[in-house]
């Protein structure tokens, strides 16, 4: 995502099997968060998925981060999976969202 043509967040797509894609690298600068910029880069990455004929598309993310899972949440991702990780610093709860095409 760019702002006059500054980059101000961005998202990626990798290939986790041959039904699977996987969100990763999503990021979006403060200012310009919970201003609809990062629904559309989410929007855009799940269209990719779907012209890519994935059958679901999922994320790794922490549940500290009440913003990003809001907005998983709202685009239809769904928590299959939770997992304690200590590689971090100290225990993070790691949740796996995932979402059928």
């Amino acid at each position: 995502a760019e702002h006059n043509a500054i980059p101000c967040g961005c998202i990626a797509i990798t290939h986790a099997d041959d039904g699977a894609a996987q969100l990763r690298f999503y990021f979006m600068e403060k200012e310009f968060r919970g201003k609809g910029a990062g629904h559309r880069l989410i929007d855009r990455a799940i269209g990719f998925c779907r012209h890519a004929k994935y059958e679901r598309v999922f994320l790794w993310t922490f549940s500290t981060l009440d913003a990003a899972r809001h907005l998983y949440a709202g685009c239809g991702f769904r928590i299959t999976d939770t997992q304690v990780n200590e590689e971090w610093g100290g225990p993070v709860l790691e949740e796996r969202w995932e979402m059928e095409l």
